[in-house]
């Protein structure tokens, strides 16, 4: 069920996992002391398999798993724990659509999510296909996060779905391959 936190709705996960790791952070010893250690940097640290940048310009990173966020967005998270604990359960949510592989399709080579310096929250995707490469990107004002995660959580069905028929109509293919086969292989042997 989502959870309203700031202007934003996650997860009940995202918040619990978020607020956990805020609180263990801040009991942890010289955490926050450390000279040079960023927002980014943690960010880094709890989700090593995401590359994080600041660099919000759709279609600019490299491969999958990007998800940047505007400098101003990490500024705000340092200096406020509210909004940390919003953006911190936002990139978690990001990071387990990344994981999970809900906007990616055959041929992909690029992707990610980008949260905007107004704390908009957009997804972007380069596909290609018979050499001909395709831009997908998609956009959601701060108004309009309340039902980002619905959103998000349809089009994680609507992948598994297809992702079963793929298999389901590989299979069939695979079978009709296969009998042809043993009906060639019957032929040669009559022969």
């Amino acid at each position: 069920m989502p959870i309203k936190v700031g202007n934003s709705w996650v997860s009940e996960e995202a918040y619990a996992y978020a607020k956990n790791k805020m609180e263990t952070e801040n009991t942890a010893e010289g955490k926050k002391a450390e000279k040079g250690y960023g927002v980014l940097s943690e960010l880094e640290e709890k989700y090593p398999d995401v590359k994080f940048s600041t660099n919000t310009e759709p279609f600019s990173a490299k491969g999958q798993n990007n998800i940047a966020v505007a400098p101003n967005i990490l500024r705000e998270m340092e200096n406020d724990p509210e909004k940390r604990l919003e953006y911190e359960a936002l990139i978690y949510d990001c990071a387990q659509c990344i994981k999970a592989g809900a906007f990616r399709h055959e041929g992909d080579i690029a992707g990610g999510f980008i949260i905007n310096a107004d704390g908009g929250l957009a997804a972007w995707g380069i596909s290609q296909s018979k050499g001909t490469k395709k831009k997908t990107f998609l956009s959601l004002d701060k108004k309009d996060k309340d039902n980002w995660i619905k959103k998000i959580q349809e089009k994680i069905k609507e992948n598994k779905k297809e992702k079963a028929k793929r298999e389901k109509r590989a299979a069939k293919e695979a079978e009709k391959t296969a009998l042809e086969t043993r009906r060639g292989t019957k032929l040669d042997i009559r022969l």
